[in-house]
Formats: C-alpha cells, sequence, structure tokens
C-alpha cells in the first residue's frame, strides 16, 4: 500500500489566528497530486486548532467553525481513500471516535503504525495542564493582533522539540523504537514537531511528516510492500 501522510495543518476557526496559510484552491491542487500517486492519504493529527479559543475548554465550538472554514477538507475526509487521526490540538476529535492511531498494512513486509507524535512528547506527558495553557495562551496572543511574537514563541518551541528532543537518543526515537519492538512495526509515522525527519533503526524506519502549517507542504511517503520511504517538501 501506497500512503502519504501530511499533519499539522492547524486549521483554525479565524484564518488571522490560524497558522494554515493557504488557499483552499492550493492546498486542493497539493491533494490532488498525492491522491495520484497514493492509494492512501492520511492526515496524522493537529489538523484543527481548536485550543485558542477565548475560553478554556471550548473545543468543541472551535472545531466547528474551523470545519465551516474548510468544507472541501472535510468532504474528502469522508472519502474512502482519506484516514483521519487526532493531535494533541485537536483532541475534541475523540468524541467523535477519531483514533489516536491507526496500522495500515498490517500484513504486509512493512506494517505500519501512524500516530501523532504527542504521546512521546515527555512535555505534554509529564505536565500536560502547563502544555495546554501555553497553547491557550497563544492564541490570546494571536488574537490580541500580535502574530509575531506567538510565531516567535512557537518557534522557540519547535526549536527545542527539533534539537533536543528529536534525536538518535531522544524521547521520539525511543518512543518509536519501542512500539516497533513490541507491537512489530517496520515503518512508524508521526508529526508533532513540525520538522520533517527520516531515521533507520535496527527495528525499522522512523518518519516525521513535517507540518502542512503556515503556507508549507510537506509529506511523507510511504510503501507497506516494499518499505520504500522518503519525506518531500515542496516549498
Amino acid at each position: 500500500m501506497r500512503i502519504a501522510v501530511i499533519s499539522d495543518l492547524h486549521i483554525g476557526a479565524h484564518a488571522r489566528t490560524d497558522t494554515f496559510g493557504h488557499s483552499a484552491d492550493s492546498f486542493q491542487r497539493f491533494l490532488d497530486a498525492l491522491e495520484a500517486e497514493h492509494d492512501r492519504v492520511v492526515l496524522l493529527g493537529d489538523v484543527y486548532q481548536c485550543d485558542h479559543g477565548w475560553r478554556l475548554g471550548n473545543s468543541a465550538t472551535e472545531l466547528a467553525a474551523a470545519r465551516a472554514r474548510a468544507p472541501w477538507l472535510l468532504e474528502r475526509l469522508e472519502r474512502p481513500d482519506y484516514t483521519l487521526v487526532h493531535g494533541n490540538h485537536d483532541a475534541v476529535l475523540r468524541t467523535e471516535g477519531v483514533p489516536t492511531e491507526i496500522w495500515l498494512g498490517r500484513t504486509d513486509p512493512f506494517p505500519a503504525l501512524l500516530l501523532h507524535g504527542d504521546s512521546f512528547d515527555p512535555v505534554i506527558q509529564k505536565a500536560p495542564g502547563v502544555s495546554g495553557a501555553a497553547t491557550w495562551a497563544s492564541g490570546r496572543i494571536r488574537r490580541a493582533g500580535l502574530r509575531p511574537l506567538a510565531e516567535w514563541l512557537e518557534d522557540r518551541d519547535i526549536q527545542v522539540k527539533g534539537k533536543r528532543l528529536q534525536t538518535p537518543g531522544g524521547p521520539y526515537v525511543r518512543g518509536a523504537r519501542g512500539r516497533m519492538q513490541r507491537d512489530g512495526a517496520r515503518l512508524v509515522v508521526m508529526g508533532h514537531t513540525h520538522i520533517p525527519w527520516r531515521y533507520e533503526t535496527s527495528e525499522g524506519t522512523i518518519l516525521n511528516s513535517g507540518t502542512c502549517s503556515r503556507g508549507q507542504k510537506m509529506y511523507a511517503s510511504l510503501d507497506t510492500l516494499t518499505g520504500h520511504s522518503h519525506i518531500v517538501s515542496c516549498t
């Protein structure tokens, strides 16, 4: 099975406060190209930004508003060749039965485990309240018209995830290798850090699909029959 994986679109309730950064037409052309070359397109979490509202705990309202902004995406997600997994910023999707992780090609030579990656994030796992409050504060900063400040703060978070944590001995690799050893995955794909990455281990291959936010187009491509995999950045 040929699989394309994208993640971290961060479509929010309002264009002025979210980080998606694409026109509907340009992103649909991107999806068309992925569909033409793959059997399945997986959206691997943080597709929607549901925790930037004025009040904590109104994720369902934010999700409804984000979906209303992108009905074209909602239509694609209803197709059989699309699969959705939730992340930490759209975890409200769990109430609709959207999974935390999925397996594809389980009976193929290179079975793939796909999950957002927040389960490997030590800050989220050890201090979820702190992580949630920081995200909400970032949303408030954006709503106040201070987008550059919010992006500077978010970039610092991305740098920590990439330079300190998404390394051969870091928690993301340790977590992925643990799932390979325990569950038999040969390919583990995640998002969350916004940094595209591919790493070979003795158990198999770990990939990060990067991000499709801020006008960027990145994806992971993998084949569960051949084991071939690569990361593509279209920006």
